[in-house]
């Protein structure tokens, strides 16, 4: 037992004697210095209790710390990782819009050609056209005007068949003919018809060679044309050959006085795809 012990126990005795002489009861000593251990007691409790609680807030406050910096560096990290991506998307968005920009100039490029082609193609095609109609025309009407050539000096007959386009032999044929006007009739209405021929012929051509570049639909419109054409110019062959007429219904399908006709409905076709009205 300590030396604090032994006087506690000591004063604790001298206490309860005197509260047994005078008959007076007090609180004892070793009460008091029981109470004052449990004050001990508890006062170590609060401290225990504030220093848990200091450390615990600043343990917290630590790992807040930690938490901010963690949050801020995840965040740093995530803000990289979503401009890396960005970047790369967008990029990649580039190469994709160059691309087509690039395939875009191609398709306007090849409109634009395709264009011009189908305008110098069409252009050609009703040129050709045109020409061949006029030809057939005339040599459906057959309308001439000469003098009469049974009536000539030798000398004007030949001055006039020079101003012709007739070749030498046809000349021959028309000073050695017994009726003049006559064969030289003949000759032109053979020539006439011959010149609508070819102009088929070569319109056809064109046709063929340029079609390629012109709607189906604008082919199929010209190429029935053509063909009217041509029914009407061997319609007039058969009767030049054969002296008679057969009828006049091809010719008639190709001849066009009211302005309504064949000629007209291909001007329009041309004119809407052209875009000209």
């Amino acid at each position: 037992m300590s030396d604090n012990d032994q006087s506690s126990n000591v004063l604790a005795g001298i206490v309860n004697t005197k509260s047994w002489l005078t008959g007076k009861w007090s609180p004892t000593l070793s009460d008091y210095l029981r109470h004052r251990r449990e004050s001990r007691g508890r006062n170590r409790r609060s401290i225990l209790t504030v220093v848990v609680q200091a450390l615990t807030r600043y343990v917290l406050v630590i790992a807040g710390f930690i938490g901010v910096g963690f949050t801020k560096l995840s965040e740093r990290s995530l803000n990289h990782d979503l401009d890396k991506k960005i970047g790369e998307l967008e990029h990649a968005r580039g190469r994709d819009i160059e691309a087509l920009r690039a395939d875009l100039a191609h398709l306007q490029d090849r409109s634009r050609r395709a264009n011009e082609l189908e305008f110098d193609a069409l252009t050609k095609v009703w040129h050709s056209f045109v020409d061949a109609w006029l030809k057939t025309q005339r040599a459906i009407v057959e309308f001439t005007s000469f003098p009469d050539l049974d009536s000539l000096y030798q000398d004007d007959l030949v001055t006039f068949l020079d101003s012709t386009e007739l070749s030498d032999s046809q000349r021959t044929q028309v000073l050695d003919a017994e009726n003049k006007n006559e064969m030289y009739s003949k000759i032109l209405r053979l020539r006439t018809n011959n010149a609508a021929a070819a102009a088929i012929y070569d319109g056809r051509q064109v046709l063929r060679t340029n079609g390629i570049f012109v709607s189906a639909s604008t082919v199929k419109s010209f190429k029935d044309a053509f063909d009217k054409l041509s029914d009407a110019q061997v319609e007039r062959y058969k009767e030049f050959q054969h002296g008679r007429s057969s009828g006049y219904e091809k010719c008639c399908q190709v001849l066009d006085t009211s302005g309504t006709g064949m000629l007209a409905d291909l001007e329009t076709l041309v004119r809407t795809t052209i875009k000209r009205e």
